[in-house]
C-alpha cells in the first residue's frame, strides 16, 4: 500500500510497486488522495482505478473497505 503525497511523483510509485509485484507481492493499493482514487494491482493483471463507494479488492478474511472508507481514514492522519 501507498499513499500518494503531493511531492511524490505516481510513476515513481507504480514503478516501485511493480517491483514488489515481480518478487511475490499479491496485491497493491496506490492511494490517491488528491483524486480520491485507489489504482489497484492484483497478481499480472492490468491495474484497475477504483473510486466512490467501490468496494476494493483485498486479501484473505479481511474487512470490506470502500475507496471512500478509506480516504477518510486519509483524512484522519
Amino acid at each position: 500500500m501507498e499513499n500518494r503525497s503531493p511531492d511524490q511523483s505516481t510513476l515513481d510509485l507504480q514503478k516501485k510497486i511493480l517491483h514488489c509485484l515481480s518478487n511475490g507481492t499479491q496485491l497493491a493499493w496506490l492511494i490517491d488522495p488528491a483524486s480520491q482514487q485507489i489504482w489497484v494491482w492484483q497478481g499480472d493483471d492490468l491495474p484497475i482505478v477504483c473510486s466512490g463507494a467501490e468496494v476494493l479488492p483485498v486479501l484473505g478474511n479481511l474487512p470490506e473497505l470502500t475507496v471512500n472508507a478509506v480516504m477518510a481514514m486519509t483524512r484522519r492522519q
